[in-house]
């Protein structure tokens, strides 16, 4: 110990006797440098402690958050599984009251949208037809005069009281009369969603025979005077040929029928004898300002069925007809002319003008699988949007433009558009997935937004699609693969939409990503399958160059300004859609016309 001690001793002088020649400084750098070492550590610690503190609040922040994002996921499905059991209950109701007003009003024309098999379908409706043809068929002989010779022409008919409307009938839901979209002038296509249904000879073969068949039967029943015998089972109008309906229209045949009225074809006597004849009873409700029937050798009489909804329909059509009427007195706007309308024998008549077929018919016969020529495409496109012009300056929406109720003239140089059962005044719009026929039917009514006259501009587009083509441009079996086919083509429907829709939930999950319904091939049951990326297969254009290369320059110019004009048309949000005056101006329509559009 002591050697230590001396040791320790002796460093120690040497120390100080190194300080004291060095000024001291030695000493103080070294306890600084002690003090800087030891404040070193010190700081290390803390910076890891706060470290340490900084991930654990971090961690617990992230745990927050997460478990927030569940709860609120969990609360938004369950917000969704509410909102589409509510949207699933409120369409089940919707379709059980369409399917109560159309059992009462159509049984035996209901049929299912998008369940039924459309090949079960088919065959159902032509043993349907062949039933029916060999009833008309087996009728006819049975009241065949046993000589052979003609059975005796019809009696005149008895006039009848003009009906009544009960103050105490119960109003039919405004929703049945919606789902008078099917309701054609020319009806034998009407039931057809295929345009080249290779039947549609079949039924008007059952219209030619129909027509036989009254004319045998209607001497039997005119001559029992039963009130009755002037409607079948159903409400509708037996028209029997060569009999004068209200005094002037002499029946000539019939064109078929739909869901609320049937068509036929008459001669108006009253220009053989170019008087104009006075009301037959108070119940007449002829419009004057346009009875000047007498330039009109035929017509055609929509005869609406005896129906209490029907009636209230009627009477709103025909307040559209007469405001277009009003509005067109010089006959120039390609609307079918309505001349008047009559009640006679409890049924509400309406008289047009008679054309010659409608554009169903011309595609079939000029045009199918090749399409019309591109020079006619854009005739028919320019009277279509001086119609649908005409009618939104009369703030009416047709709902219901389709091939099918596009009227042609003789020439086939100009078209009119005809049946307004469906239409509405704007304003009056409620929200409905099935408005409009499916295949002509606009994103914002499957999806459920509001919807007004870009809607009919919509249906225009896929009938110039369709006029050119030769075949229909969105064919789906369901709302659900309409709007497939709309993705297929234009891509994604834009968010900002799909947060307003209604119908939302019954294209897409809560993600917002589409989800297509299909049959699944091991249980044939349906099921749902998600399409995240949506991107167009081919570009408008691309199709409709791609149709005849065989066309020559100045062609191939309008078919490229008809894609242009298509693009714009089948544009998702209805506020972004090209307008009827923008489109035309479109150089598509506007480009070599040598007279300004009336």
């Amino acid at each position: 110990h002591r050697d230590r001690d001396h040791h320790r001793d002796r460093d120690h002088h040497r120390e100080k006797d190194r300080d004291h020649h060095r000024g001291g400084g030695g000493r103080d750098r070294r306890d600084e440098r002690d003090r800087d070492r030891g404040g070193g550590a010190h700081m290390d610690r803390l910076d890891r402690e706060r470290g340490d503190r900084d991930r654990e609040r971090d961690g617990k922040r992230r745990a927050e958050r997460e478990r927030e994002d569940k709860e609120r996921a969990e609360r938004e499905k369950v917000e969704n599984e509410r909102q589409a059991k509510i949207a699933a209950e409120e369409e089940a109701r919707y379709r059980a009251r369409v399917e109560a007003a159309l059992k009462e009003t159509a049984p035996g024309l209901l049929e299912s949208e998008e369940d039924e098999d459309e090949e079960e379908r088919e065959r159902r409706l032509a043993e349907e037809r062949r039933k029916r043809r060999e009833a008309i068929v087996a009728k006819h002989r049975a009241t065949e005069p046993p000589d052979g010779r003609d059975a005796p022409p019809p009696s005149p008919p008895r006039p009848a009281k003009p009906p009544v409307p009960s103050a105490t009938a119960p109003d039919r839901p405004e929703i049945a009369l919606s789902a008078a979209a099917s309701d054609d002038m020319f009806a034998p296509d009407m039931f057809a969603d295929d345009m080249f249904d290779d039947e549609a000879e079949e039924r008007a073969a059952h219209g030619r025979d129909r027509t036989a068949e009254v004319a045998q039967t209607g001497a039997a029943d005119m001559t029992a005077g039963l009130s009755d015998n002037w409607d079948d089972a159903e409400g509708y109008y037996r028209a029997r040929m060569g009999e004068v309906l209200d005094g002037r229209y002499q029946v000539m045949e019939s064109h078929g029928r739909g869901v609320f009225s049937t068509v036929v074809k008459a001669k108006d006597l009253a220009q053989k004898a170019d008087v104009q004849p006075q009301p037959s009873h108070p119940a007449d409700v002829s419009h004057p300002t346009h009875v000047g029937e007498g330039e009109y050798s035929e017509v055609a009489l929509k005869v609406i069925r005896a129906n209490e909804t029907m009636y209230k329909a009627a009477q709103l059509e025909i307040t559209v007809l007469k405001k277009l009427m009003d509005a067109d007195p010089e006959n120039k706007r390609h609307c079918v002319r309505f001349l008047r309308s009559f009640e006679f024998r409890d049924h509400v008549f309406m008289v047009f003008e008679s054309m010659h077929m409608n554009l169903r018919e011309v595609i079939k016969k000029y045009g199918r699988d090749v399409g019309l020529n591109v020079h006619g495409v854009r005739s028919f496109a320019t009277q279509m949007l001086i119609a649908l012009r005409h009618l939104k300056n009369c703030g009416v929406v047709h709902a219901d433009i389709k091939p099918d109720n596009i009227l042609v003239n003789k020439s086939h140089n100009v078209i009119k558009i005809c049946d307004f059962g469906s239409a509405m005044f704007d304003g009056d719009n409620e929200i409905t997935p099935y408005l409009q026929s499916r295949f002509y039917r606009a994103p914002e009514v499957i999806l459920g937004l509001p919807y007004s006259h870009p809607m009919d501009l919509w249906s225009i587009g896929c009938c110039l699609y369709e006029l050119y083509m030769g075949k229909i441009a969105f064919q789906g079996r369901s709302n659900n693969e309409m709007m497939k086919k709309f993705i297929e083509a234009k891509g994604p429907v834009p968010r900002k939409l799909l947060r307003r829709a209604a119908f939302r939930d019954n294209h897409y999950n809560h993600e917002g990503v589409f989800s297509v319904v299909e049959d699944d091939p091991v249980t044939r049951q349906a099921i749902r399958r998600l399409i995240r990326d949506a991107k167009p297969v081919k570009e408008l254009s691309a199709v409709l160059a791609a149709h005849d290369k065989n066309l020559g320059e100045a062609e191939r110019r309008k078919v490229s300004q008809l894609a242009d004009l298509l693009d714009k048309i089948f544009t998702f949000d209805p506020e972004k859609r090209i307008t009827v005056t923008h489109a035309l101006t479109h150089p598509f329509i506007k480009e070599g016309i040598a007279a300004p559009l009336p």
